[in-house]
């Protein structure tokens, strides 16, 4: 049965069978066919292969030509996207690797082909057979091979037999039992259980294939950049600059329309703006550092004939993490304390944009009105201060505690470490703050040499699977918390098994009041992306998250 595209394997398992009415009445999205491919697409005026979009009219047809640049706050820490955790890798190296498959850069939801041009899904499930684009080479001209995509898989999946780091695609992988060479184009994939959210897992930016002959040769990535993807490195500059140039080889016929991409790093809040009015920059980050709502305001009143703002679900969450191994964070009595304490309103006014939400955001979780009602959620605090008072009180704590808060410098990451230090003054927490830049907060956190941190997390799917081993399963590769429950666990691991859409979120359910009943990080609020963009920066459509549009394959200018 093949399926040159899915949305999501989840709603296709109606009983065992992949073929179900529903998935076969759904439009196929357009997708790229790799050159010498069995598979035909809607092509667009230039006869490039488009993602699933709405009809341009005849005036507004893709351009060649002309640099993109955005601007970031931060420089990419290495080259190596299988040990790479933060957004800082994101839309700077996903324009040059790529996975077997990728989400629709327009329409978000639809799974599209990348480097598979086409896959097979067993009834049972459990295996995937990718059947690899032709012709596709790596930026150094050698040409991808099976075994660059097996050691990849595994890399990503085993860290440790590999001597590396865990990055974001250790979680992501979660399901995957083996992956074998079956032919000279196609790869298996068996899973340990059928899994309602594999095939999107591997759709995300994190799931990508590396040169074996680099690796192999070297332990990793971390200086050699090299990718199959529609842009390559043309220079780096620390502190400064990041230059891709089009891949004039790639394999996918018609794109990229964009002769390169230049990301600035710019720190400073006012002078990132800066770049942007005066059109340095063509395009803000997402997420943060991307505009403040202030600067969203100025966007709007003062750039409207030449500048849009998009404002989207960043999938970028505040927490306070919580280092369990440590006294007396040990205690869910003083976890809970804190959670009832915090003002989540009063967060998110400094912040100047957000949302009060569950575990899973509002896609899986409760819903934002049942959220907005339950104790240390609800306004006034009054009740949830008396609670939070007798649970310290019940823990040993009546006058209060010593601590310190780690969290990054600078931006709405500084700001909000500041209010998490107010707000833990109020059950008696004096909290000593420890200021650091991005890198550091990265090391402390990962060898858990921090009492309290307040950090930003971002997912890339928005399925559970993904937050929940990514985050809070036992081992977690960013657990930094280390917390451990193993009905948790169980639980985990019940709702990535269960098919029935209604039956997993039955489960969630239960996961997510045992979580926060146990309180392993405050969720503080989910952040709103504001991303500027010049007006003659086309066929950009920013959806959920920073991933299905952070490549800028089939981005073009009309200037």
């Amino acid at each position: 049965m093949k399926i040159p595209w899915l949305n999501s394997i989840g709603g296709c398992f109606a009983a065992v069978a992949l073929l179900a009415a529903s998935c076969a009445a759904a439009a196929p999205a357009p997708s790229p066919t790799a050159a010498g491919a069995a598979t035909v697409v809607p092509k667009s005026a230039t006869g490039a292969p488009v993602p699933a979009s709405t009809p341009k009219p005849a005036a507004d047809q893709p351009k060649y030509g002309g640099i993109v640049s955005r601007s970031t706050d931060q420089d990419v820490p290495h080259f190596d996207l299988h040990q790479g955790q933060t957004a800082a890798f994101s839309l700077t190296l996903f324009n040059v690797y790529q996975g077997l498959v990728r989400l629709d850069p327009i329409g978000h939801e639809k799974i599209m082909p990348e480097l598979a041009q086409a896959w097979e899904v067993s009834p049972d499930g459990r295996s995937y057979s990718f059947k690899l684009s032709k012709d596709v080479k790596w930026h150094d001209g050698k040409p991808l091979t099976m075994e660059d995509v097996k050691y990849s898989l595994d890399r990503m999946q085993k860290p440790k037999e590999f001597k590396t780091i865990a990055g974001r695609g250790q979680a992501l992988l979660a399901a995957m039992d083996s992956v074998e060479i079956a032919g000279d184009d196609t790869i298996k994939i068996a899973t340990r259980y059928p899994s309602a959210s594999f095939l999107t897992n591997l759709a995300s930016g994190w799931i990508v294939i590396a040169p074996k002959h680099i690796l192999s040769a070297k332990g990793d990535m971390k200086t050699d950049l090299v990718g199959t993807g529609p842009f390559k490195l043309k220079s780096f500059n620390a502190n400064v600059s990041f230059e891709l140039q089009k891949n004039d080889a790639y394999y996918v016929r018609g794109v990229p329309y964009l002769d390169g991409i230049t990301f600035y790093t710019i720190k400073d809040v006012a002078t990132r703006f800066g770049a942007f009015r005066t059109g340095k920059v063509k395009m803000t980050w997402s997420a943060s550092p991307g505009l403040t709502p202030p600067q969203a305001e100025t966007v709007r009143r003062e750039m409207a004939d030449r500048a849009t703002v998009y404002e989207h679900d960043a999938m970028t969450r505040y927490n306070i993490l919580f280092n369990t191994r440590k006294k007396p964070w040990d205690d869910a009595r003083v976890r809970k304390a804190i959670e009832l304490a915090f003002d989540r309103q009063a967060a998110i006014k400094v912040n100047g944009a957000g949302n009060v939400g569950s575990l899973f955001g509002a896609s899986w979780g409760m819903k934002p009105q049942v959220i907005a009602n339950l104790p240390g959620y609800r306004q006034p605090k009054d009740a949830d201060m008396v609670e939070a008072k007798k649970l310290m009180a019940d823990a040993g704590f009546p006058g209060g505690l010593k601590t310190t808060l780690t969290f990054r410098s600078g931006g709405p990451n500084q700001r909000q470490g500041e209010v998490a230090k107010d707000q833990l003054a109020k059950v008696g927490i004096d909290a000593d703050l420890i200021v650091v830049e991005q890198a550091v907060l990265n090391e402390r956190l990962d060898r858990r040499a921090f009492d309290l941190a307040s950090h930003r997390l971002t997912d890339t799917t928005g399925d559970p699977d993904e937050i929940l081993y990514t985050y809070y399963a036992t081992g977690a590769v960013r657990n930094y918390g280390d917390f451990s429950d193993k009905d948790v666990d169980a639980l985990i691991d019940k709702q990535a098994r269960t098919l029935d859409k209604a039956g997993r979120e039955a489960v969630l359910q239960d996961v997510e009041q045992r979580l926060m009943n146990a309180v392993p990080m405050v969720i503080v609020f989910w952040d709103v992306s504001l991303t500027g963009a010049l007006k003659e920066v086309r066929n950009f459509s920013p959806g959920p998250g920073i991933h299905p549009w952070g490549k800028l394959d089939y981005v073009w200018l009309a200037n």
